[in-house]
């Protein structure tokens, strides 16, 4: 007996025609997320403020009445806390990547990575962030390019391998189309080659990452920022080990 099938032209018009209800109800869902990542954000920042005021009035209060093993417990207590409070910030963050009005003007990327620089290198542990040439000028949002810069630094110097010294290297230069291609990168651990399509993706975190506090959210958020300025990211591996991020930013406005 043979079996009918439907003929590929019919199906591929259906496909065809089913397309925009799916992208919108794939648009719903993403706004229905976004919502539950603020109020959820939200809500959970309130008690986490709470309890972290607790914790400290216990320790001021009764310190000296406390044991050993009771200020190891606070010290896991606040340790908790302080991961939670920033999984917070990373899933507001995350809802406001593509929501916030986008306020763009020329930026002078020089400036924004020396004061970045300057924030993440607080203590003397022999880390290096330098820059490479000359940054130009690009048209962004200065918050939310701030935000982009403060993260890929901050993973450089955090992802660094055990018993070294992080180094992170900066450059910028002027790419096709009259865009600006920024460049951030390490001597760390490196993202294994599986990973690599993935590290921007949200809760994505790679393989040789484990030892490492993160939340998988900030490349994600990265991602959201520079696609809503026009950009592109990726990364590469860096020659001589680690790896190269690099994200483009429009140097006049569009």
């Amino acid at each position: 007996m043979s079996v009918r099938t439907r003929p590929a032209p019919r199906l591929l018009a259906k496909t065809v025609r089913r397309r925009p209800d799916l992208e919108r109800s794939a648009r719903c869902r993403e706004t229905e997320l976004r919502g539950f990542l603020t109020m959820a954000g939200h809500d959970l920042g309130s008690p986490l403020t709470v309890i972290a005021a607790h914790l400290r009035q216990l320790r001021e209060d009764n310190g000296s009445l406390l044991g050993a093993q009771a200020h190891r417990d606070l010290d896991v207590m606040e340790r908790a806390v302080r991961r939670m409070d920033r999984l917070v910030e990373n899933l507001l963050a995350h809802a406001r990547a593509d929501q916030s009005e986008l306020r763009a003007r020329a930026v002078s990327l020089a400036d924004l990575v020396a004061e970045v620089t300057a924030e993440r290198l607080t203590t003397d542990d022999g880390s290096q962030v330098t820059t490479h040439g000359s940054l130009p000028d690009v048209h962004a949002d200065p918050d939310l390019l701030r935000h982009v810069i403060d993260n890929l630094i901050g993973n450089a110097l955090k992802y660094k391998r055990p018993g070294a010294v992080a180094q992170v290297d900066i450059s910028a230069r002027v790419a096709p189309g009259d865009a600006v291609r920024v460049e951030v990168a390490d001597h760390g651990i490196g993202i294994p080659e599986a990973d690599r399509p993935k590290v921007f993706e949200a809760f994505h975190r790679s393989a040789n990452s484990g030892s490492y506090q993160g939340t998988g959210l900030g490349l994600a958020i990265c991602r959201r920022i520079v696609e809503r300025h026009g950009g592109r990211i990726g990364v590469e591996p860096h020659p001589g080990g680690g790896s190269r991020f690099w994200f483009t930013l429009p140097r006049q406005p569009r």
